[in-house]
């Protein structure tokens, strides 16, 4: 990686920054304690909710150095990423500590498909698409059920408010990294709408070090993207409204693969290349049954796919398609007590061509109740899943049935105007995904149980928690290589995760202030030995202020070292300790310029073992919001 900036990446940036010379700055402040919706699938102001969340907001989006959504998270309390080169190549993401699989992602509370190993496949959605997200930590199986026992990730799309006007933005950097964006959208009537689209390109870099593997291509590992999103709510009557959602998202990634025992043909001019396209469609009815009750049906489905390339040649294909039914109902039941009760119905099918096929089945029921007493706050879930998987690859046809219970029992207790004290117990499971099958059909689901006592401070201007938090998995499911190199998949044993975490949300002293630090010993208890690329101690601070006429800012995150693999006595991945600043200004009512700075240090780290990362990178943006 280079050690300087040249003169001439900083051209594009300083000329849009000239452009607001005579400009007035618009006062922005953080908005403390936002109201939330995933800790109970009923609207909570932040300072209310008894289970851990956190929430970035547009403002948050735009002003942010992130060049990704994984980069935007990273820095939440609870969150830390592993992935294998630049942006769009895989990504694994372990939200308090638990396994890339154990967790889940919402898109406008619409549950996200995973892969065939139960892997995300929302770690590159654009963030041109995002209006805001909520992050809710711990085991949230009660709520969503399988695999949300790390958390939940609940992402909003874009929706303009007021009249309806049009917004965009271009923007240009480092890596020649360039993207476009364009949308219109707002209130007009009874219609609610927003479209947008949009396409990024960057050349990247190489995703791999050379240095460590003479097989490894040192070229460039570039990354596009193409990405529209339609939305529209139409009001039929004061107590009825249906709509109607689009998405999708083509990207087209350059990668090196691994050059270990197993792909020992690799050679140094081999190029690789992975298309991935989805598509996801939903339509739904919101009906206002009562003063009380509120009822929405929600039908979505959603296809993948993917392909792999070696040297313009198709190396693998992978395609799955989800079809979910969600029935929800909230219920305020007095000006003290809420319910929400409903049901699932979700149809996976995965197949990975000449390997395997997968039908899962899911047919879930949840309720939940939230009650104050006094000074107490009492929250319980309660949901059940019975789920059918009927997998077929060479050796034949399995069949399995992983039902569970999951559970949530919450309590606060308001100590005065300001402070308040929480605890939570929760249970919660994963299936075995469609690799996993594949690779052990008799493995079974994991288990969880948690525990979390906290304690949050509210005022007008700041929102913080520190909780003490503790999570127990039984029957881990986890990958091994045997002696001759090959990677097989079992039951191992037990798994734990303890630790502290603290947050804060803020306005003082006219700065915009976020923190989070953690503390954590994630360890796998019956191998004896820490678990893969994640930290002890890692956490950030975000600040940000008015000055003369700009709103100027800076964040630093930092990690310590973590293991590359879950193995007794992996190799480390050394601690790090990254810098970003970023500026903008108003040049007129309708446009911004904004210059942003990651990695102003140019440090270089690693967070996937032999893997590169991006180094110092500067960015500018235009952005156009019509007034």
């Amino acid at each position: 990686m280079k050690k300087s900036i040249r003169a001439r990446g900083f051209a594009p940036a300083l000329s849009v920054l000239a452009l607001a010379v005579t400009a007035s700055v618009q006062a922005q402040v953080l908005e403390v304690n936002p109201v939330v919706v995933s800790a109970t699938r009923m609207a909570q102001p932040l300072s209310d909710v008894l289970s851990s969340v956190s929430v970035i907001t547009r403002q948050e989006i735009e002003k942010s150095p992130a060049q990704s959504l994984v980069d935007l998270l990273q820095g939440e309390p609870g969150i830390e990423y592993g992935r294998n080169g630049g942006p769009g190549s895989q990504t694994s993401i372990f939200l308090r500590g638990q396994a890339s699989n154990d967790l889940v992602v919402l898109v406008d509370g619409v549950r996200t498909q995973t892969d065939g190993g139960g892997f995300l496949t929302m770690t590159d959605m654009p963030l041109a698409q995002i209006e805001r997200i909520e992050i809710l930590r711990g085991n949230a199986g009660a709520l969503y059920g399988e695999a949300a026992v790390g958390g939940v990730i609940n992402i909003y799309t874009r929706q303009q408010k007021g009249e309806p006007s049009a917004y965009g933005f271009a923007s240009y950097g480092s890596k020649n990294t360039a993207e476009i964006n364009a949308g219109f959208g707002g209130v007009q009537s009874d219609y609610k709408f927003d479209v947008n689209a949009g396409r990024k390109d960057s050349k990247g870099f190489s995703a791999m070090d050379p240095a460590q593997s003479a097989r490894v291509n040192p070229d460039r590992d570039g990354y596009s993207s193409e990405y529209m999103a339609a939305k529209l709510d139409k009001r039929i009557d004061a107590d009825l409204n249906i709509g109607f959602r689009f998405r999708t998202h083509t990207s087209d990634v350059d990668y090196d693969a691994k050059t270990n025992p197993d792909y020992s043909n690799s050679l140094p001019t081999d190029v690789h290349r992975s298309l991935k396209k989805t598509d996801a469609t939903g339509v739904y009815a919101r009906r206002q049954m009562s003063d009380a009750w509120t009822s929405t049906l929600d039908f979505s489905n959603a296809v993948t796919s993917y392909e792999e390339f070696k040297n313009g040649a198709g190396n693998g294909r992978y395609n799955s398609q989800q079809n979910a039914l969600h029935w929800g109902n909230s219920y305020q039941i007095d000006a003290t007590a809420a319910a929400s009760f409903g049901a699932d119905l979700i149809n996976d099918k995965h197949e990975e061509f000449s390997k395997f096929m997968l039908d899962r089945r899911t047919t879930a029921g949840f309720v939940g109740l939230t009650k104050k007493l006094d000074k107490l706050t009492l929250q319980a879930n309660a949901r059940r899943d019975l789920i059918s998987i009927d997998h077929r690859d060479a050796s034949g046809v399995n069949n399995l049935h992983p039902n569970a219970s999951s559970s949530l029992l919450g309590v606060g207790y308001q100590l005065n105007n300001t402070w308040k004290l929480t605890a939570t117990n929760s249970s919660g499971f994963r299936a075995p995904s469609a690799t996993e099958i594949s690779n052990n059909s008799n493995l079974t689901q994991e288990k969880f149980k948690s525990n979390e006592v906290g304690a949050i401070y509210a005022s007008v201007e700041t929102v913080a928690r520190v909780a003490y938090f503790q999570t127990n998995t039984t029957n881990a499911i986890d990958w091994f290589q045997d002696a001759g190199g090959h990677w097989n998949v079992m039951n191992a044993g037990e798994v734990e995760n303890k630790g502290i975490e603290t947050s804060l949300r803020s306005n003082w002293m006219g700065n915009s202030v976020k923190l989070s630090a953690v503390k954590q010993d994630p360890v796998n208890v019956s191998g004896a030995y820490p678990l893969g690329r994640r930290a002890k101690r890692y956490g950030s601070v975000d600040i940000s202020r008015n000055l003369a006429n700009y709103e100027v800012g800076a964040k630093l995150y930092a990690s310590s070292a973590r293991p590359n693999f879950n193995e007794v006595n992996s190799d480390m991945l050394a601690g790090y300790s990254l810098w970003s600043f970023y500026a903008s200004r108003k040049v007129n009512d309708s446009w911004t310029a904004r210059v942003k700075l990651e990695n102003a240090f140019n440090r270089h780290y690693e967070l996937a073992g032999g893997y590169n990362t991006p180094g110092r990178g500067i960015f500018a943006t235009l952005s156009y919001q019509a007034k």
